[in-house]
Protein backbone atom coordinates (compact mmCIF):
# COMPACT_ATOMS: atom_id res chain seq x y z
CA UNK A 1 0.00 0.00 0.00
CA UNK A 2 1.21 3.48 -1.08
CA UNK A 3 0.20 6.84 0.07
CA UNK A 4 1.43 9.75 -2.10
CA UNK A 5 1.80 12.93 -0.81
CA UNK A 6 0.02 16.23 -2.71
CA UNK A 7 -3.35 16.76 -3.29
CA UNK A 8 -5.03 19.64 -4.36
CA UNK A 9 -5.32 22.98 -2.74
CA UNK A 10 -7.03 24.09 0.40
CA UNK A 11 -9.86 25.54 -0.36
CA UNK A 12 -13.48 24.81 0.09
CA UNK A 13 -14.40 21.03 1.32
CA UNK A 14 -15.54 19.27 -1.75
CA UNK A 15 -16.56 15.53 -2.24
CA UNK A 16 -14.39 13.30 -0.50
CA UNK A 17 -13.52 15.96 1.91
CA UNK A 18 -16.56 16.35 3.45
CA UNK A 19 -16.90 12.54 4.00
CA UNK A 20 -13.68 12.55 5.67
CA UNK A 21 -14.53 15.69 7.78
CA UNK A 22 -17.63 14.16 8.79
CA UNK A 23 -16.44 10.66 9.74
CA UNK A 24 -13.21 12.98 11.56
CA UNK A 25 -16.10 14.90 13.63
CA UNK A 26 -18.61 11.99 14.38
CA UNK A 27 -15.55 10.28 15.67
CA UNK A 28 -14.09 12.88 17.52
CA UNK A 29 -17.15 13.38 19.50
CA UNK A 30 -17.02 9.74 21.36
CA UNK A 31 -13.21 10.60 21.95
CA UNK A 32 -13.31 12.18 25.07
CA UNK A 33 -16.14 9.80 26.69
CA UNK A 34 -14.21 6.78 25.78
CA UNK A 35 -11.15 8.09 27.43
CA UNK A 36 -13.08 8.56 30.46
CA UNK A 37 -14.19 5.34 30.60
CA UNK A 38 -10.86 3.85 30.07
CA UNK A 39 -9.25 5.96 32.46
CA UNK A 40 -11.46 4.85 35.51
CA UNK A 41 -8.69 1.69 35.74
CA UNK A 42 -6.03 1.47 33.26
CA UNK A 43 -3.54 3.73 33.84
CA UNK A 44 -3.13 6.97 32.56
CA UNK A 45 0.42 6.80 31.56
CA UNK A 46 0.63 3.43 29.83
CA UNK A 47 -2.29 3.95 27.70
CA UNK A 48 -0.69 6.27 25.18
CA UNK A 49 1.95 3.55 24.60
CA UNK A 50 -0.50 1.02 23.77
CA UNK A 51 -2.92 3.01 22.02
CA UNK A 52 -0.39 4.84 19.50
CA UNK A 53 1.70 1.83 19.87
CA UNK A 54 -0.62 -0.58 18.51
CA UNK A 55 -1.84 1.65 15.82
CA UNK A 56 1.56 2.39 14.90
CA UNK A 57 2.21 -1.24 14.43
CA UNK A 58 -1.12 -1.36 12.24
CA UNK A 59 -0.49 1.03 9.87
CA UNK A 60 3.32 1.21 9.65
CA UNK A 61 3.88 -2.42 7.63
CA UNK A 62 1.33 -0.46 4.94
CA UNK A 63 3.39 2.17 4.16
CA UNK A 64 7.09 1.00 5.11
CA UNK A 65 8.56 2.47 2.01
CA UNK A 66 7.39 5.96 2.24
CA UNK A 67 7.72 6.10 5.89
CA UNK A 68 11.37 5.39 5.25
CA UNK A 69 11.54 8.07 2.67
CA UNK A 70 9.85 10.92 5.62
CA UNK A 71 12.41 9.61 8.51
CA UNK A 72 15.01 10.53 5.71
CA UNK A 73 13.27 13.70 4.67
CA UNK A 74 11.72 14.93 7.41
CA UNK A 75 13.25 13.86 10.38
CA UNK A 76 13.05 17.28 12.53
CA UNK A 77 9.38 17.93 11.58
CA UNK A 78 8.43 13.98 11.93
CA UNK A 79 10.41 14.59 15.62
CA UNK A 80 8.33 17.74 16.70
CA UNK A 81 4.56 16.15 15.48
CA UNK A 82 5.54 13.46 17.42
CA UNK A 83 6.49 15.01 20.64
CA UNK A 84 3.54 17.36 20.20
CA UNK A 85 0.97 14.42 19.38
CA UNK A 86 1.84 11.75 21.80
CA UNK A 87 3.98 12.56 24.78
CA UNK A 88 3.08 16.46 25.12
CA UNK A 89 -0.95 16.24 24.12
CA UNK A 90 -1.62 12.99 25.69
CA UNK A 91 -0.24 13.89 29.11
CA UNK A 92 -2.42 17.61 28.96
CA UNK A 93 -5.62 15.18 27.65
CA UNK A 94 -5.34 12.34 29.91
CA UNK A 95 -4.91 14.26 33.20
CA UNK A 96 -7.39 16.73 32.28
CA UNK A 97 -9.89 14.22 31.43
CA UNK A 98 -9.47 12.22 34.61
CA UNK A 99 -10.51 15.24 36.89
CA UNK A 100 -12.86 17.92 34.38
CA UNK A 101 -16.04 16.50 33.08
CA UNK A 102 -16.64 15.09 29.67
CA UNK A 103 -18.00 18.63 28.67
CA UNK A 104 -15.47 20.36 29.45
CA UNK A 105 -13.12 18.56 27.12
CA UNK A 106 -15.28 18.76 24.25
CA UNK A 107 -15.50 22.64 24.85
CA UNK A 108 -12.25 23.45 25.68
CA UNK A 109 -11.39 21.75 22.77
CA UNK A 110 -13.61 24.24 21.03
CA UNK A 111 -10.78 26.79 21.26
CA UNK A 112 -8.37 24.67 19.05
CA UNK A 113 -9.31 26.67 15.95
CA UNK A 114 -7.89 29.94 17.51
CA UNK A 115 -4.36 28.25 18.25
CA UNK A 116 -4.09 26.80 15.09
CA UNK A 117 -5.38 30.08 12.63
CA UNK A 118 -3.32 32.27 14.66
CA UNK A 119 0.27 29.85 14.79
CA UNK A 120 -0.54 29.19 10.54
CA UNK A 121 -0.57 32.85 10.07
CA UNK A 122 2.59 33.29 12.20
CA UNK A 123 4.53 30.97 10.26
CA UNK A 124 3.19 31.97 7.09
CA UNK A 125 1.42 28.58 6.31
CA UNK A 126 -1.86 30.64 5.90
CA UNK A 127 -2.89 33.99 4.97
CA UNK A 128 -4.84 36.10 7.65
CA UNK A 129 -8.36 36.40 5.71
CA UNK A 130 -11.24 38.00 7.47
CA UNK A 131 -14.10 35.70 7.07
CA UNK A 132 -12.41 32.47 8.07
CA UNK A 133 -11.13 34.90 11.24
CA UNK A 134 -15.08 35.44 11.93
CA UNK A 135 -15.73 31.77 11.21
CA UNK A 136 -13.69 30.67 14.15
CA UNK A 137 -14.49 33.42 16.10
CA UNK A 138 -18.09 32.49 16.04
CA UNK A 139 -17.50 28.97 16.47
CA UNK A 140 -15.49 29.99 19.69
CA UNK A 141 -18.59 32.32 20.91
CA UNK A 142 -21.13 29.58 20.13
CA UNK A 143 -19.31 26.87 22.27
CA UNK A 144 -19.00 29.84 24.88
CA UNK A 145 -22.48 30.16 25.10
CA UNK A 146 -23.32 26.96 25.76
CA UNK A 147 -20.30 26.59 28.16
CA UNK A 148 -21.95 29.35 30.12
CA UNK A 149 -25.26 27.80 30.00
CA UNK A 150 -24.16 24.67 31.30
CA UNK A 151 -22.09 27.00 34.50
CA UNK A 152 -25.57 28.54 35.49
CA UNK A 153 -27.25 25.31 35.53
CA UNK A 154 -24.64 23.62 37.60
CA UNK A 155 -24.55 26.48 40.11
CA UNK A 156 -21.65 27.04 42.86
CA UNK A 157 -18.70 24.36 43.03
CA UNK A 158 -17.16 24.62 39.16
CA UNK A 159 -14.30 25.98 40.46
CA UNK A 160 -13.69 22.07 41.60
CA UNK A 161 -12.83 21.36 37.86
CA UNK A 162 -10.54 24.30 37.55
CA UNK A 163 -7.35 22.30 37.43
CA UNK A 164 -8.45 19.60 35.10
CA UNK A 165 -9.22 22.37 32.84
CA UNK A 166 -6.01 24.32 32.71
CA UNK A 167 -4.56 21.30 31.83
CA UNK A 168 -6.74 20.65 29.30
CA UNK A 169 -5.89 24.39 27.97
CA UNK A 170 -2.13 22.59 27.79
CA UNK A 171 -3.73 20.05 25.74
CA UNK A 172 -5.74 21.78 23.41
CA UNK A 173 -2.42 24.39 22.50
CA UNK A 174 -0.42 21.55 22.08
CA UNK A 175 -2.78 20.07 19.12
CA UNK A 176 -3.50 22.85 17.70
CA UNK A 177 0.67 22.71 16.94
CA UNK A 178 0.21 19.66 16.18
CA UNK A 179 -2.60 20.19 13.43
CA UNK A 180 -0.26 22.79 12.18
CA UNK A 181 3.29 21.52 11.88
CA UNK A 182 1.13 17.76 10.85
CA UNK A 183 -0.17 19.52 7.56
CA UNK A 184 3.00 20.30 5.94
CA UNK A 185 4.10 16.53 6.62
CA UNK A 186 0.59 15.18 4.81
CA UNK A 187 1.12 17.45 1.70
CA UNK A 188 4.62 16.24 1.43
CA UNK A 189 4.51 12.27 2.60
CA UNK A 190 0.50 11.89 2.82
CA UNK A 191 -2.06 10.76 5.46
CA UNK A 192 -1.11 7.49 6.30
CA UNK A 193 2.37 7.37 5.95
CA UNK A 194 2.42 11.00 8.68
CA UNK A 195 0.09 9.03 11.06
CA UNK A 196 1.97 6.17 11.03
CA UNK A 197 5.35 7.81 11.54
CA UNK A 198 4.29 9.92 14.31
CA UNK A 199 3.05 6.94 16.31
CA UNK A 200 5.91 5.33 16.08
CA UNK A 201 8.38 8.37 16.85
CA UNK A 202 6.03 9.60 19.18
CA UNK A 203 5.25 6.43 21.28
CA UNK A 204 9.56 6.11 21.45
CA UNK A 205 9.58 9.68 22.82
CA UNK A 206 6.46 8.77 25.79
CA UNK A 207 8.51 5.66 26.83
CA UNK A 208 10.55 7.70 29.68
CA UNK A 209 6.94 8.65 30.75
CA UNK A 210 5.36 5.19 31.16
CA UNK A 211 8.56 3.84 32.87
CA UNK A 212 8.96 6.85 35.33
CA UNK A 213 5.05 5.23 35.86
CA UNK A 214 5.22 1.91 36.57
CA UNK A 215 4.45 1.45 39.82
CA UNK A 216 1.16 2.15 38.43
CA UNK A 217 1.01 -0.86 35.80
CA UNK A 218 0.00 -3.36 38.63
CA UNK A 219 -3.68 -1.95 38.30
CA UNK A 220 -3.76 -4.01 34.55
CA UNK A 221 -4.49 -7.00 36.43
CA UNK A 222 -8.27 -6.00 37.10
CA UNK A 223 -8.90 -3.85 34.37
CA UNK A 224 -12.22 -4.83 33.42
CA UNK A 225 -13.38 -5.72 30.07
CA UNK A 226 -15.30 -2.39 29.75
CA UNK A 227 -12.16 -0.47 30.18
CA UNK A 228 -10.62 -2.68 28.15
CA UNK A 229 -12.83 -1.93 25.35
CA UNK A 230 -12.58 2.01 25.06
CA UNK A 231 -9.25 1.02 25.06
CA UNK A 232 -9.55 -1.55 21.92
CA UNK A 233 -11.87 1.75 20.49
CA UNK A 234 -9.70 4.58 21.02
CA UNK A 235 -6.80 2.47 19.67
CA UNK A 236 -8.77 1.18 16.47
CA UNK A 237 -11.80 3.58 15.73
CA UNK A 238 -10.14 6.67 17.25
CA UNK A 239 -6.55 6.63 16.57
CA UNK A 240 -7.09 4.34 13.39
CA UNK A 241 -9.56 5.45 11.20
CA UNK A 242 -10.52 8.87 12.93
CA UNK A 243 -6.93 10.12 12.48
CA UNK A 244 -6.62 9.01 8.93
CA UNK A 245 -9.62 10.81 8.24
CA UNK A 246 -8.58 13.83 9.99
CA UNK A 247 -5.21 13.23 7.51
CA UNK A 248 -6.99 12.75 4.47
CA UNK A 249 -8.98 15.50 4.83
CA UNK A 250 -5.70 17.88 5.46
CA UNK A 251 -4.83 16.97 1.82
CA UNK A 252 -8.38 19.14 0.50
CA UNK A 253 -8.68 21.94 3.62
CA UNK A 254 -6.30 24.33 5.52
CA UNK A 255 -5.28 23.22 9.55
CA UNK A 256 -7.68 25.87 10.88
CA UNK A 257 -10.21 25.15 8.29
CA UNK A 258 -9.87 21.14 9.85
CA UNK A 259 -10.09 22.74 13.52
CA UNK A 260 -13.49 25.05 12.70
CA UNK A 261 -15.14 22.27 11.45
CA UNK A 262 -13.95 20.11 14.09
CA UNK A 263 -15.72 22.23 16.36
CA UNK A 264 -18.95 20.48 15.83
CA UNK A 265 -17.72 17.33 17.50
CA UNK A 266 -18.58 18.93 20.89
CA UNK A 267 -22.16 20.50 19.65
CA UNK A 268 -22.83 16.72 18.58
CA UNK A 269 -21.98 15.33 21.90
CA UNK A 270 -24.61 17.74 23.63
CA UNK A 271 -27.14 16.71 21.25
CA UNK A 272 -26.53 13.17 22.07
CA UNK A 273 -27.36 13.79 25.36
CA UNK A 274 -30.37 15.97 24.39
CA UNK A 275 -31.66 12.99 22.45
CA UNK A 276 -29.94 9.74 23.95
CA UNK A 277 -29.66 10.88 27.53
CA UNK A 278 -32.88 13.78 28.14
CA UNK A 279 -30.98 16.42 28.62
CA UNK A 280 -33.32 19.58 27.77
CA UNK A 281 -32.51 22.01 25.31
CA UNK A 282 -31.90 24.58 26.72
CA UNK A 283 -31.66 28.84 24.84
CA UNK A 284 -27.43 28.83 25.31
CA UNK A 285 -27.55 25.39 23.36
CA UNK A 286 -30.20 26.52 20.48
CA UNK A 287 -27.88 29.62 20.22
CA UNK A 288 -24.21 28.59 20.85
CA UNK A 289 -25.58 25.75 18.22
CA UNK A 290 -26.40 28.59 15.57
CA UNK A 291 -23.23 30.33 16.00
CA UNK A 292 -21.04 27.31 16.00
CA UNK A 293 -22.52 25.84 12.58
CA UNK A 294 -22.01 29.11 10.88
CA UNK A 295 -19.31 29.59 11.74
CA UNK A 296 -18.22 26.50 10.33
CA UNK A 297 -20.16 27.86 7.26
CA UNK A 298 -17.64 30.81 6.84
CA UNK A 299 -14.35 28.76 7.85
CA UNK A 300 -15.30 26.21 4.42
CA UNK A 301 -15.79 29.09 1.97
CA UNK A 302 -13.67 29.31 -0.45
CA UNK A 303 -10.20 30.88 -0.06
CA UNK A 304 -9.27 34.35 -1.76
CA UNK A 305 -7.80 33.75 -4.78
CA UNK A 306 -4.26 35.63 -3.37
CA UNK A 307 -4.36 33.06 -0.16
CA UNK A 308 -1.01 30.82 -0.80
CA UNK A 309 -1.37 26.88 -0.70
CA UNK A 310 0.89 25.71 2.24
CA UNK A 311 4.43 25.15 1.22
CA UNK A 312 5.84 21.33 0.87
Amino acid sequence: MTDEGGGPAPGRPEGQAWVYLGLMVLIGSSTATAAKVTLREFPWALLPIVRFGVAGLVLGPLVARPLRKMLREDPGRLFAAALLCVPINQSFFLNGTRLAPTSHVGLIYATCPLIVLGLAVLLGHERFQRERALGVAATVLGVAIIAFGNLLQAGPGGADFLYGDLLLLGAVVSWGAYLTINKRLVARHGGVTTLAGTFLVGCALDLPIALANADDWSRLATVSPTAWGGLIYLTLVVSVFGLICQNLALRHVDASQLATIGNAAPLLTILWGVWLLGESLTLAIVLGGALTLGGIFLSSRPVSSRSERCPA
